[in-house]
C-alpha cells in the first residue's frame, strides 16, 4: 500500500542538501511529539485536581498558573511541528486547526482555577464546561493531524495504524458531546420512568468523572500515536546513517 498522493511520504537520502532542509524540521517534530505526549496527562491531571481539589489554591499563586502552562505545552507542540513541510497544504491546514482549537483551550483553562476558587458563579461553571468540549475537539483535531502527519512516514504499519486508530479516536470522542447532550435534555422531562430519572440524576452528579472515563481511552490511544510517530522518525533518521 502506498501513501496518500496528496501527502509524500518522508524519505531520507545522503543528498547534503535535503539532509541538511530536513534534519531541523524532524528534530522539531521529535521535540513537538515529546511535548505533545507528555502535556496530555499534565494537563488533564491539573485540570481534575483544579477542579475537584485545593490543590492549587495550596500553591497561590503559582497554582493557578498551573493549568495555562500545561495547556500551553499542547500549543507549543503544536507550534514546533509546523516548520515539517510547510508546502503541504493538506498537512498544514489539519496542524492550524489543532493549534486554533489549542488556543482556544488555552485561554479558558484559567477558569478552571476561579471556578474552584467561586463554584457557585454559573459563568464559571459553563466556561469549564466549555473547555472540557474544546478539548474534546482539540483531541479530535490533534487526531486528524496525526493521521495526516503518519502518511507522511516511511513506516507502512504505521500509517495504516494512524489512519485506523485516529478514526475510531474521532468517533469515540464524537459520542461524548452527544452522550452528554442527552443527559443535559433528558434532565429537563418531568414524566421519565422512575429507573430512568435516576440513571440520569446519578450520571448528571458524576458528570467530571464520566467525561474522564469516555476521554481517557482516546488520550491514551492518541499517546501511542505520538510515541509510534516519534519512534519512526527516529529510526528512519539512524537507518540513513548506517
Amino acid at each position: 500500500m502506498l501513501a496518500r498522493p496528496d501527502l509524500p511520504e518522508l524519505v531520507i537520502t545522503d543528498k547534503p542538501d535535503t539532509q541538511k532542509d530536513l534534519l531541523p524540521a524532524l528534530a522539531r517534530v521529535v521535540r513537538g511529539t515529546s511535548i505533545l505526549f507528555w502535556g496530555l496527562p499534565i494537563a488533564m491531571v491539573i485540570s481534575v485536581m483544579a477542579t475537584i481539589s485545593n490543590w492549587t489554591d495550596a500553591a497561590w499563586p503559582m497554582g493557578m498558573l498551573m493549568a495555562p502552562v500545561a495547556f500551553g505545552m499542547l500549543w507549543y507542540g503544536l507550534w514546533l511541528l509546523g516548520s515539517f513541510q510547510p508546502q503541504e497544504r493538506v498537512w498544514q491546514a489539519a496542524l492550524g486547526q489543532a493549534k486554533i482549537i489549542g488556543l482556544f483551550s488555552l485561554g479558558l483553562s484559567p477558569f478552571l482555577h476561579w471556578h474552584h476558587r467561586v463554584p457557585d458563579e454559573l459563568y464559571f461553571a459553563y466556561v469549564v464546561w466549555l473547555l472540557a468540549l474544546g478539548f474534546v475537539f482539540y483531541l479530535m483535531s490533534l487526531n486528524k493531524m496525526l493521521a495526516r502527519l503518519a502518511a507522511m512516514m516511511p513506516d507502512e504499519t504505521l500509517r495504516v495504524e494512524a489512519r485506523f486508530f485516529s478514526r475510531m479516536n474521532r468517533v469515540l470522542l464524537a459520542m461524548t458531546p452527544i452522550g452528554f447532550g442527552v443527559i443535559y435534555l433528558f434532565s429537563f422531562m418531568e414524566d421519565l420512568p422512575e429507573i430512568l430519572f435516576r440513571v440520569v440524576a446519578l450520571a448528571a452528579n458524576l458528570r467530571p468523572w464520566l467525561f474522564m472515563a469516555f476521554v481517557l481511552i482516546p488520550v491514551s490511544m492518541t499517546m501511542s500515536l505520538l510515541w509510534k510517530i516519534k519512534e519512526s522518525i527516529l529510526a528512519s533518521v539512524f537507518n540513513s546513517r548506517q
